[in-house]
C-alpha cells in the first residue's frame, strides 16, 4: 500500500501521470529561455491534434479574444495571448484530460470545479492590480488543490474513509494521515516543484505573512471558491468579501457583484475548457443560499425558434467537426431549455438496472446529478421503465398521471416531482443507452404539441450524432 509523500509523489508522478510530466517539461523549457521561439512552442501543440483544437476554442473565447476576430492558427493564438499565456492554457488543459479521463469520480469533478472557481477569482483579482500576473495566479488557482484530485484520479483511490470528505480539520487530517501518511497540501507542493508549476502556486500552498499580491490573489479566489459553496450571503462568503473588499478597495456591494460575476465567468470557463461535467457543481450568481428555500420565478421560460433552428443546424454538422458525443447531449439539453423553453431538462444513462442523470440544466436541477439515481430493473413500473421499454418519445401529461398513478412512485415523485413531462429515449444498435428527460416545472407552463414535435427533433438529432459517431469508431 501507498504511504508517506515521497512514495505518493513518485507513484501520481510515474504511474499514474507519467506522460503529463514529460510534456509540460517540455513547456517549461521553451517557455522559460530568454529567447523562447513562437514556433517552438506551436510545434509542440500541434503535435496534438485533440490539443491544437482545444487550445484555438479557448483562444476564441470571450476571455482572450476581445476583438472577436477568428482565431485560426496556434502562431497567432500565441502572438496575441503571449507565451506564458498560452503555456497556462496547454499545462490546464493537460493536467484536465490526464485527471478526469473518461468516467471521473463525483469528488474529482467537484475539486475540478472548486479548481475553475477559484482560478477565474484569482485572475479576476489580480487584473486589478498587474494584469502580467493574470495566468499565473489562474493556474495556481486551478491546481491548488492538485494533489488530491490527482488522488482521486488515481487507482488507489479510497472512498471509505468519511473522514477524507470532513468539514472538521481536524478529522480530516488524521484521515490523510490515516490513509496516505502525509497530507495533500504537501502532495500539491512536491507535484509543483517536480513540474516547475510557478512559485506563485507553491507559496499560495505555504504563504509568508509577507506576499505579493499574487499570492494573496490567489488565496483569496481559493477561499472563495470554497465559501460560496456555502450561499451567497453565508457568513463564509461575508467573511472572505472582506478580504475582496481591503484587496480592491470596493465596497461590499461591488465586491459581491464582482465575485458573483466571476463565479458566472467560471462556469464559462470550464465549459471552454471542455470540462462540461464541472459546469452545474459551480455556485453560480443565480444559486439562492443553501439556508434560503428556493422561489420559483414568476416568468414562464419562453422558447427560441432562432435559438433551436441555430442548434439544430449546430448538431447536424457536429459530427463532422469531431465534436464529443458528451458535448452533443450538452447541446441538446441547451436546445430543449433555451429553444423549446422547457425549464428543467436532463440526460440520464442507463446503467444496468439504475438510471444515473449526467447532465442537468434549469431551475432545482443542482441537486439531481447526485440524487437522480432510479431503479429501472426488471421489477420496477415507473415512468422511466416504460419508456426504455417502448423506446422512442413520449409525452406525459397531467391525465395520464392522474390515471396511472404508479408510474410517478414515492421515489421518483420525491427526486422530479410529478409533473407533465417527455422522455426521449436513445439506443446504439438495439441496446438503450440513455434517455432525455424534460418538464416545466412548477412554473404553470403547459407542454404543446408544438413543443413535443421539437423536442423530439432534438432527440432524433441526438441519436442520428450517436449513430454517425459509433460509425466512425
Amino acid at each position: 500500500m501507498t504511504k508517506g509523500l515521497k512514495a505518493w509523489t513518485d507513484r501520481l508522478r510515474k504511474q499514474e501521470m507519467p506522460v503529463l510530466g514529460d510534456v509540460i517539461a517540455e513547456l517549461n523549457k521553451i517557455t522559460g529561455s530568454d529567447d523562447a521561439d513562437v514556433n517552438q512552442l506551436a510545434e509542440v501543440i500541434l503535435r496534438d491534434p485533440n490539443l491544437t483544437s482545444q487550445v484555438l476554442r479557448i483562444a476564441n473565447s470571450v476571455f482572450y479574444n476581445y476583438n472577436k476576430v477568428q482565431i485560426n492558427t496556434v502562431s497567432r493564438a500565441i502572438v496575441l495571448i503571449g507565451l506564458k499565456g498560452v503555456r497556462a492554457i496547454c499545462i490546464s488543459l493537460l493536467v484536465m484530460e490526464s485527471l478526469l479521463g473518461d468516467n471521473p469520480q463525483e469528488r474529482l469533478l467537484k475539486l475540478v470545479a472548486q479548481g475553475f472557481h477559484a482560478a477565474t477569482q484569482a485572475r479576476n483579482l489580480v487584473e486589478t492590480v498587474d494584469e502580467k500576473a493574470a495566468e499565473e495566479a489562474f493556474i495556481a488557482g486551478l491546481l491548488f488543490n492538485l494533489g488530491e484530485m490527482a488522488f482521486w484520479a488515481s487507482e488507489a483511490a479510497n472512498a471509505d474513509h468519511p473522514g477524507l470528505f470532513s468539514d472538521n480539520a481536524q478529522e480530516r487530517r488524521a484521515a490523510m494521515e490515516d490513509v496516505l501518511g502525509t497530507s495533500f497540501k504537501s502532495i500539491t507542493r512536491e507535484l509543483a516543484k517536480h513540474w516547475k508549476l510557478g512559485e506563485t502556486l507553491e507559496q499560495a500552498l505555504y504563504p509568508k505573512s509577507e506576499r505579493s499580491q499574487k499570492v494573496n490573489a490567489v488565496i483569496v479566489g481559493e477561499r472563495l471558491s470554497r465559501a460560496a459553496l456555502y450561499g451567497w450571503s453565508s457568513p463564509q462568503v461575508k467573511k472572505v468579501l472582506r478580504e475582496v473588499m481591503e484587496y480592491t478597495g470596493q465596497d461590499a456591494e461591488h465586491a459581491l457583484l464582482m465575485v458573483k460575476e466571476g463565479a458566472d465567468q467560471a462556469a464559462e470557463v470550464a465549459l471552454s475548457y471542455g470540462v462540461s461535467e464541472a459546469c452545474p457543481l459551480i455556485p453560480t450568481s443565480q444559486k439562492l443560499s443553501a439556508e434560503s428555500p428556493r422561489e420559483p420565478p414568476s416568468k414562464m421560460l419562453k422558447g427560441d425558434a432562432m435559438v433551436q433552428l441555430n442548434i439544430l443546424r449546430d448538431l447536424s454538422t457536429a459530427t463532422v467537426d469531431k465534436v464529443d458525443v458528451n458535448t452533443i447531449f450538452q447541446m441538446v439539453l441547451e436546445g430543449m431549455h433555451r429553444g423549446i423553453g422547457l425549464e428543467r431538462v436532463a440526460f440520464a444513462f442507463i446503467d444496468k438496472h439504475k438510471l444515473k442523470a449526467r447532465y442537468v440544466l434549469g431551475e432545482s436541477t443542482e441537486q439531481w446529478r447526485s440524487n437522480f439515481l432510479i431503479d429501472i430493473g426488471p421489477y420496477s413500473d415507473n415512468v422511466f421503465t416504460q419508456a426504455i421499454e417502448t423506446g422512442g418519445c413520449h409525452w406525459y401529461t397531467a391525465e395520464t398521471i392522474a390515471a396511472k398513478p404508479q408510474l410517478y412512485n414515492t421515489e421518483i415523485s420525491r427526486i422530479i416531482g410529478k409533473f407533465p413531462s417527455m422522455v426521449g429515449v436513445l439506443q446504439v444498435d438495439n441496446r438503450k443507452v440513455g434517455l432525455f428527460y424534460a418538464d416545466r416545472w412548477t412554473f404553470g407552463g403547459k407542454i404543446s404539441e408544438d413543443q413535443f414535435e421539437s423536442f423530439k427533433h432534438f432527440n432524433s438529432q441526438a441519436q442520428v450524432s450517436l449513430n454517425i459517431l459509433k460509425s466512425k469508431h
